[in-house]
């Protein structure tokens, strides 16, 4: 027997969830996709954007020039009326939504694709679009080829911890797409913001990304192609940065995510350029352009700036001046001047700086926990400051080369508070420092003109060996010790 009560005046039950409201049929790829994601029991961007970006990409290459879907969870006794539902799928096709993921390539014939994906508790959204006319089947396939790298993107930038996985948006068909925008705004599980914004063309790259741990920023200028070496110079290059990045982040205690994300960012812009030297035609090159030989006594990477900040924290309730921070700056910046082949400069300048603040317990086997109580209060207080750079200079007059040299420097100041009992019983400050200056002019001179070098089996290995190694004397390296050595 049902009690009279047990359904409404519309006949509907009142206890019934009202199942998902969906802006249009949902029976294509990309809808499929988005209601196994919104049945998930986790509404986290994880979940939710699973495989989505890949289907959206995917299902856009296939022909369909526009999509627009949403999916909204209804709430309450009744169904959203027409206007209560326009309503909130305006809000996901926004940049009001909790959780937005946004895609703009441009392609090389001049039409704009654009996708957008967002996410909130109660709903989620996807759009593709093209304008500027019909994709070609070039365009289609080099999208579709696209979809796992985008996915792979958002499946990082979802991740716990985050992590920037790039290297498929840096490595696109230049010669479909002409650029590839990235931008996200991410809510956290703790109410926080997280948002990325990556750009990348044939002339530059980019990232910006800020967070709860702190920002990030790197771009690289890909313009002058004739500084860069060849593929084992550049991968030995960026490895040995990364190196100089473990290094700082080793000395100032840095937050471990956070410079994952920095190192994984430093990584793609750097790796894969977008075009070689032997692509340039002759109209094209640069008449101040380095020779292979010059190129003997540079980085072999592209023009670049780097930058992270960790976000302060104030660690100890006593002494809450005292902060727990870190910051990281690298770069390179190379200028190319003169009159003629004949009658030029080269001067390459690579350099780095850390600032860092950090707290750390007495002994090494001892777990720091500062609070109010004085007993608490045993510890150490480091700051510190570190310089490094590496200057190359070459220079041409005439046709003969005049200068080759290659100066670094280093310092290091460690300045260390000791606190026993909450009283500063010590304090010191060690500096650190070396510079050199280091001339390859004969070495360059004999390559320059091998009528004058040895001639021998081995005195043509030992020359060889020597260019070749040169380029380990250049990089940057941020320890006075290992420059001393």
């Amino acid at each position: 027997m049902v009690e009279i009560n047990t359904y409404n005046a519309r006949g509907a039950l009142p206890n019934a969830a009202l199942l998902p409201a969906w802006e249009s049929s949902p029976l294509d790829k990309v809808s499929f996709t988005m209601g196994g994601n919104f049945s998930s029991s986790s509404n986290s961007n994880a979940s939710r954007f699973a495989g989505l970006g890949a289907a959206l990409l995917s299902q856009l290459a296939d022909g369909k020039k526009n999509i627009s879907q949403s999916v909204i969870q209804q709430s309450g006794s009744k169904p959203l009326n027409a206007a209560e539902l326009a309503a909130a799928q305006a809000k996901l096709h926004g940049n009001n939504a909790d959780s937005t993921i946004s895609l703009t390539l441009k392609t090389a014939s001049g039409k704009t694709v654009t996708l957008s994906l967002s996410n909130q508790d109660d709903g989620m959204a996807v759009q593709a679009q093209v304008e500027g006319g019909d994709l070609t089947t070039e365009e289609s396939a080099a999208l579709d080829k696209m979809a796992k790298g985008f996915q792979s993107a958002i499946d990082g930038l979802t991740a716990q911890p985050p992590q920037l996985k790039l290297d498929a948006l840096t490595q696109f068909d230049s010669k479909v797409f002409s650029s590839v925008d990235l931008s996200t705004k991410l809510k956290l599980g703790d109410n926080s913001v997280q948002t990325l914004e990556f750009h990348a063309d044939n002339q530059k790259r980019s990232v910006n990304m800020s967070g709860p741990s702190g920002d990030l920023q790197l771009s690289v200028d890909l313009k002058s192609q004739a500084i860069l070496g060849n593929a084992s110079q550049q991968a030995k290059a960026l490895q040995s940065y990364l190196k100089q990045i473990d290094a700082a982040a080793a000395r100032g205690h840095a937050d471990r995510d956070l410079m994952s994300m920095f190192k994984d960012a430093f990584s793609s812009l750097n790796s894969n350029y977008p075009a070689t030297r032997a692509t340039s035609t002759p109209a094209t090159v640069d008449p101040l352009a380095p020779t292979n030989l010059d190129r003997k006594l540079l980085s072999g990477l592209a023009d670049f700036s780097a930058s992270m900040a960790q976000t302060s924290q104030s660690s100890n309730p006593m002494r809450p001046s005292e902060r727990d921070t870190f910051a990281y700056n690298v770069s390179q910046t190379t200028r190319l001047t003169g009159s003629d082949p004949q009658n030029r400069s080269i001067e390459q300048d690579q350099q780095s700086s850390l600032t860092a603040s950090y707290h750390q317990a007495l002994s090494g086997g001892q777990k720091l926990k500062l609070s109010t109580n004085a007993e608490s209060q045993n510890y150490l207080f480091y700051q510190v400051d570190d310089q490094a750079s590496s200057q190359t200079n070459i220079g041409y007059k005439d046709g003969e080369l005049t200068n080759a040299s290659v100066t670094q420097s280093a310092s290091q100041t460690t300045h260390i508070s000791k606190y026993v009992m909450g009283h500063l019983v010590s304090q010191t400050s060690t500096p650190v420092n070396t510079s050199k200056t280091q001339s390859f002019l004969n070495v360059l001179e004999q390559a320059l003109h091998p009528e004058t070098a040895d001639k021998t089996p081995s005195g043509v290995a030992r020359l060889k060996e020597t260019l070749d190694g040169l380029q380990d004397k250049v990089l940057l390296d941020s320890y006075p010790k290992k420059l001393n050595s």
